[in-house]
């Protein structure tokens, strides 16, 4: 019963002396990374990659996951270069000291019913799934609105079909809540095969973010069946508390604090340790 703290830090900042500041003093040594410097971590070069890694080690920071865009296409657009990020996104998990890699499941066009693209949405996953796993790093497939995904029974049919311990779930109920899932119901279908908390939470009258607990996402209500049930994982914050997009989100130094110390409460009301 017990959990890791992470964050997306290029939700505090661009800049990664911004990003580590902010995370040593909210107590969180893990860095899910996702961006820095302005740039997507799949955009970085072998330079900036030692620099980033060897300037967030010399601070006692280490490294979650590789949160990378892979899967956040068109199902209907060429697959053969996700494979290759697939390939590099590897590479990049390994130069971070980490074999977790963060990827999406697809788009689906806009009108057409997923069970459409269903069959070519589980050949592209299980394609993605051996690749990462001849190259010797770790899935974790996060729900969002409008991929396939997007509900908890698409994902539990993902991770049925790819079947293997090397792929699981990072499950964000602020997600659910934007495409009309129930968070609680969801995280109850998916809860075995999850292995990272995407802490989210959203007002479903407004659609608006906010801070764990403060929504309709359940936060307290999940994670206290999380933790009376044996789950242990990472709880990785990306509040999106200023602006959230399609590619991405943004908090702030100051609204990053409000975050923590909203998930921090819960954890001390639900006895997390």
């Amino acid at each position: 019963m017990s959990y890791r703290l992470a964050a997306f830090a290029d939700e505090i900042s661009t800049d990664i002396q911004v990003q580590m500041d902010h995370l040593l003093e909210n107590d969180i040594h893990l860095c899910a990374m996702r961006g820095a410097n302005g740039k997507n971590v799949m955009e970085f070069e072998d330079f900036q990659i030692k620099l980033m890694k060897t300037q967030f080690h010399n601070r006692g920071i280490k490294f979650s996951c590789i949160g990378s865009p892979i899967g956040k296409i068109k199902i209907t657009d060429p697959f053969e270069p996700e494979v290759e990020r697939m390939k590099k996104a590897a590479k990049l998990a390994q130069a971070f000291e980490t074999k977790v890699i963060r990827i999406f499941t697809f788009f689906i066009p806009q009108g057409d019913a997923p069970q459409k693209h269903k069959s070519e949405v589980l050949h592209r996953m299980k394609i993605l799934a051996d690749t990462a796993k001849a190259e010797g790093v770790n899935l974790v497939l996060e729900n969002e609105k409008d991929i396939y995904g997007d509900s908890a029974d698409r994902q539990l049919e993902i991770i049925q079909h790819i079947a293997s311990g090397h792929v699981r779930l990072a499950y964000d109920p602020a997600n659910f809540v934007q495409c009309g899932q129930d968070p609680v119901e969801s995280w109850q279908k998916l809860k075995k095969h999850v292995v990272d908390f995407h802490v989210k939470d959203v007002r479903a009258s407004d659609k608006t973010n906010c801070p764990a607990g403060q929504g309709d996402g359940k936060i307290r209500e999940i994670l206290k069946d999380a933790f009376a049930t044996g789950w242990q994982g990472y709880l990785t914050l990306e509040p999106h508390l200023s602006a959230a997009g399609t590619f991405g989100g943004f908090t702030g130094g100051a609204l990053f604090k409000t975050a923590v110390d909203a998930l921090k409460g819960i954890l001390t009301e639900v006895g997390a340790k």
